[in-house]
């Protein structure tokens, strides 16, 4: 049989770790310090011009209301514009301000250098090896999900 007990605890300490790192802020090449949330905010956006709240908020695996959050203070911070969307005057699109395309061209850079040290160690990894790997991240996101879903929330 398998250890599950030790892979939980290490999933935890993982997720622990993670969720510390989530305030760290960075400048991304902007006069303003940006926390982990805040620059995926942008990166989705710049990924996604014209995205609305709701997809934006499935994309990030958040409720609508804290996508809406996150999008106001990005507002404030002259980071993201709201647009009425040309497909139903109902709807807001999102788009990114010259300093949120800064900051997510910053944010590219920052990941082309830190995404030295995960190349690295996925090139010592067999594609088995990841492709494994990949499945059993989606299985755990999944039963997160479920757990969640069952709380009602």
């Amino acid at each position: 049989m398998r250890d599950y007990i030790e892979i939980a605890q290490a999933m935890d300490r993982i997720i622990h770790k993670y969720i510390r790192n989530e305030d760290i802020k960075r400048s991304y090449g902007t006069e303003y310090f940006l926390t982990r949330k805040e620059i995926h905010t942008i990166q989705y956006i710049g990924e996604n011009p014209g995205i609305n709240l709701k997809s934006l908020a499935e994309m990030q695996g958040v409720t609508k209301g804290a996508a809406s959050q996150m999008v106001s203070r990005l507002v404030e911070k002259g980071y993201i514009k709201r647009k009425e969307s040309p497909l139903s005057g109902a709807e807001i699109s999102l788009y990114l301000t010259d300093r949120g395309e800064a900051a997510f061209k910053g944010h590219l850079e920052y990941h082309n250098q830190i995404g030295k040290v995960w190349r690295e160690l996925l090139d010592s990894m067999s594609e088995n090896a990841i492709e494994e790997m990949r499945n059993f991240l989606h299985s755990f996101e999944m039963v997160l999900d479920k757990e969640y879903e069952s709380k009602g929330e």
